[in-house]
């Protein structure tokens, strides 16, 4: 179960991911990616929530194996989505957003211990690159991403190994750490 924690906006490529667990599931038809949330509360969804649904209908995985929760996931309800998830997706186009952006789902993904594929273009994905927490690809090529889900999702030796590094990363996100220079 590969997890896309957050809404559907724009700037992001769930189209691109979309592809590629659908490549995956040709291989490895229990491969599953699950959206958490399309309907931010008290926000419209952007037009990207139905071309991603839309595409993955064209596609014959919607439902099976691409998931679209309708609503919002409440807040305290997001650890029970993120601890039965195997690995963590986050993927967008190159946009000047992505290079100022700090993704709070990666922050999410970091401490439920999962491995990630992630886009290219913004500090968590050199963060990625770095410590070794997963697999960092070219934007806007499902082949990759396809590739990368595989070796997280099934190269159980890589996926241990990234946790371990996990692990030891998120200790740099705590509230504790991450606040110290503002307290200071």
């Amino acid at each position: 179960i590969v997890v896309w924690g957050g809404g559907l906006y724009s700037w992001f490529d769930p189209q691109s991911l979309i592809r590629a667990v659908a490549l995956l599931a040709a291989r490895r038809p229990e491969t599953r990616l699950v959206f958490l949330g399309t309907k931010h509360p008290g926000v419209e969804p952007m037009g990207i929530v139905k071309e991603s649904i839309e595409l993955a209908e064209q596609l014959g995985v919607l439902g099976r194996e691409v998931i679209f929760n309708e609503g919002w996931i409440p807040y305290e309800e997001r650890q029970n989505h993120l601890s039965e998830a195997d690995a963590g997706v986050s993927t967008h186009h190159v946009h000047i957003e992505t290079e100022f952006s700090f993704r709070t789902r990666i922050l999410d993904y970091l401490w439920a211990g999962l491995p990630m594929v992630v886009t290219e273009g913004d500090s968590f994905a050199d963060l990625v690159a770095a410590e070794g927490l997963g697999v960092v690809v070219p934007a806007e090529d499902p082949e990759a991403l396809a590739a990368g889900l595989e070796r997280v999702l099934y190269d159980e030796d890589f996926a241990a190994a990234a946790r371990e590094r996990i692990a030891r990363v998120r200790e740099r996100f705590v509230w504790e750490r991450a606040l110290a220079p503002l307290l200071e």
